[in-house]
């Protein structure tokens, strides 16, 4: 009786399961990816090693809206668990717990929150407020003792003693166009590898600061309009194009606890040196500093010792290249001052070199065709050093171009590590006592995690990974086929295929591009596949990517190649890349769109007015569309100035090719774009109705050049989604 029971429940839960399984999936919608969280939980982040101990610190998001509360964590190793330390409900709510930063002696955090600064002291658990004037904090940074905090205050570095609560400031701008440790536009942009930081820099022994000074009196003003408003705001941004005047940079050292404002200062301008690099080095022992200059044309870079006490300045090192210098990472000294690590490109790709004191190399510590990871947009080149182990470590293409590995070799040279296993892409943050790795991994296939490693990098635990309701929607396939250009050459792609591909048909494609140097859009990484490539995929479309000639990744001679002529090389690797497409029996060759972002404008507006043929619709946002109208470090550094490359500014331009248009255009830009401005936009609109082609446009008040928050995203997406629907299907 009992087992006739069970078999008959068991059939009346049978057809609820058939139904439960056979439940159809969820759609996107342009409103659902544009909302952060929705499919994925964020992971944790803003992690940092605290201080002479084996624990790590971060930061965890629970909820959504305004229901969210962030904590702030910290794990120690150990014990194999997590503590919190705060969380931002009640009185922290008005605290930034991601920009928290360890004391020297890992004792307490310095928090912004409110315009002011915080302390947070670790055994008391209380916080008291250091400042409270309501002014914007910069750059807040801990001396090396830890009793002191400088930041940067409306142009000037001032002086914290937590102690006593005494403010002083250490620097003068003397007029409204000068920054004391503090970037302008230009060079935050363009040269920054941790502009996060300011430019500036504690000595070891904290008896100095180093600075930079910026004087932009020089260069041009840009105007830049709040339509958002009753009466509209202008505001003015200092921004060189190219051929205009750049900063005038200058370095100094101010002594703390001397004479009020006493300063070393060292002018470098000269017809050798356009631009400074913003960071530095100090020696061990607080003698001198290392700084680099870079000529105009950015091909010739020199690393040089100054000793603020004495006025002595010398060459360490140079380097010099056909075309132009990439790296800008300051020197790593090691054993005490004797010697120093240094990244360059001299032999086509970026290697690690080891130095001595005096700027002579003992040797080059990497080799091969394959370079160490020099990430785009500012962020700093990781490399962690273990001295006591007699290690680096770094991170690299070596095993694949399109993915990132963790390395480590070591300082007295031989045969590299890989310690990563998993195809796919490794970040890594080394403990202070080189024993533990933080390591972050993902693949395009494989949802990111937080893990801890040993510094041989065998797992030691999974910290975090984000939940997610992915198996709930269809998603798209994603392949990642090579495509041989008409050179031979091998180019990576990436092809995206609605969830219910049927190669009995035909499909249209839309092309996505960004086609820039120091970036790639080919990776092994998750979220290669856009959100936006997956409501695509599920509309019906094919998603198309590929790396060309001057993507990063390749080594220096692929990326040079295009070196004064923007556009034309770039173009030529699209266009087989169209040609493979075609040769594919399920798409339709007649059904094409391109669509990109900044650069990836630039390329869409380039290939649809000297390709006119090819895409029959295209979609720029915050496209440039001349380089004259860009800034001067960027634009220099391919095509150097209009004066001396006349002939490549025209050929490389969309604008000169207006007329040639063809296909459907819809044109993006933020009216508050202060990177690719509006400028750009309106020239080609003009060009446009000159040459009678016609076109849609669409602004955004109130966005720069990367449009933020959900509502703004939404619409997009949904713009670029009728767009190509409305353009490219039958």
């Amino acid at each position: 009786m009992k087992r006739l029971i069970a078999i008959l429940a068991f059939l009346l839960v049978l057809p609820a399961a058939r139904l439960h399984a056979q439940e159809p999936k969820k759609r996107l919608t342009p409103e659902l990816i544009a909302r952060e969280g929705a499919l994925i939980s964020p992971g944790i982040s803003n992690l940092r090693w605290r201080p002479g101990s084996e624990q790590l610190s971060y930061t965890r998001r629970e909820g959504s809206g305004k229901d969210a509360v962030t904590g702030l964590w910290l794990y120690d190793i150990a014990e194999k668990n997590a503590r919190l330390l705060m969380d931002s409900t009640g009185e922290n709510r008005k605290l930034n717990l991601g920009s928290y930063r360890w004391s020297p002696q890992g004792n307490a955090l310095l928090l912004e929150g409110d315009n002011d600064l915080w302390l947070f002291d670790l055994s008391s658990g209380q916080k008291r407020r250091l400042t409270d004037d309501g002014a914007e904090k910069e750059y807040p940074t801990f001396s090396p003792g830890g009793g002191r905090v400088a930041f940067v205050k409306q142009k000037d570095i001032y002086l914290l003693e937590l102690d006593t609560g005494k403010l002083q400031k250490l620097t003068l701008a003397d007029n409204e166009n000068v920054l004391n440790g503090k970037l302008d536009w230009v060079y935050e942009e363009e040269l920054a590898f941790r502009a996060a930081a300011g430019a500036f820099e504690w000595s070891p022994d904290g008896k100095e600061i180093a600075y930079l000074r910026l004087d932009d009196s020089p260069v041009p003003q840009y105007p830049l309009t709040n339509y958002l408003q009753v009466h509209p705001l202008l505001t003015w941004e200092r921004f060189p194009q190219p051929g205009d005047p750049n900063p005038l940079p200058s370095i100094h050292v101010v002594i703390i606890g001397g004479p009020d404002r006493m300063v070393w200062s060292l002018a470098v301008k000269s017809p050798e040196v356009e631009y400074v690099g913003p960071t530095f080095s100090w020696t061990p022992d607080s003698s001198a500093l290392t700084y680099l200059t870079l000529n105009r044309a950015q091909n010739e870079l020199q690393v040089r010792l100054w000793e603020p006490a004495t006025g002595g300045d010398r060459q360490l090192l140079a380097e010099k290249d056909p075309y132009w210098i990439n790296s800008l990472v300051p020197t790593r000294y090691l054993d005490s001052g004797q010697r120093f690590l240094w990244l360059s490109e001299r032999d086509g790709w970026l290697h690690l070199y080891l130095y001595n004191q005096r700027g002579e190399l003992i040797k080059q510590l990497t080799h091969g065709d394959w370079q160490i990871d020099l990430p785009s947009f500012g962020e700093v080149p990781n490399i962690a050093v273990d001295e006591k182990g007699d290690w680096a470590y770094f991170e690299a293409n070596e095993k694949d171009p399109r993915e990132r590995h963790l390395y480590r070799v070591r300082l007295e040279g031989g045969e590299f590590e890989r310690l990563s296993k998993e195809p796919g892409t490794h970040v890594m943050s080394l403990s202070p006592s080189g024993a533990y790795i933080s390591e972050s991994f993902s693949s395009f296939a494989a949802l990111p995690q937080t893990r801890l490693l040993r510094a041989d990098g065998s797992l030691l635990t999974v910290l975090d990974q984000p939940k997610n309701h992915l198996a709930e929607y269809q998603l798209a396939q994603t392949e990642f086929p090579e495509v041989k250009a008409r050179d031979g050459a091998r180019l990576y792609a990436r092809l995206v295929k609605p969830a219910d591909f049927d190669p009995k048909k035909r499909y249209p494609v839309i092309v996505y591009v960004y086609g820039g140097p120091h970036a790639q859009v080919v990776t092994n990484r998750w979220g290669v596949t856009s959100p936006l490539d997956h409501l695509f995929a599920q509309e019906g479309f094919l998603v198309w990517s590929l790396d060309n000639r001057g993507s990063s990744g390749r080594g220096h001679a692929w990326e040079s190649t295009v070196f004064e002529n923007l556009g034309r090389r770039e173009l030529e690797d699209q266009l087989d890349g169209v040609g493979y497409l075609k040769s594919l029996p399920y798409v339709d060759g007649d059904r094409l769109g391109i669509w990109g972002w900044s650069y990836g404008g630039y390329m869409t507006l380039y290939a649809l007015t000297h390709a006119p043929e090819v895409f029959k619709c295209g979609a720029a946002g915050g496209p440039v569309t001349d380089w004259k109208f860009y800034d001067s470090i960027y634009t220099e550094r391919y095509m150097r100035t209009p004066q001396e490359n006349a002939q490549g500014y025209k050929t490389s331009s969309p604008l000169e090719a207006a007329d040639k248009l063809q296909a459907r255009l819809l044109l993006i830009h933020g009216t508050d774009d202060d990177n690719v401005h509006m400028q750009n936009t309106m020239n080609f609109v003009e060009g446009l109705v000159h040459a009678g082609r016609p076109f849609e446009l669409y602004l955004q008040p109130g966005q720069k050049h990367g449009f933020a928050g959900p509502v703004i995203r939404s619409y997009l997406n949904e713009r670029l989604l009728s767009f190509f629907k409305e353009n490219l299907k039958p």
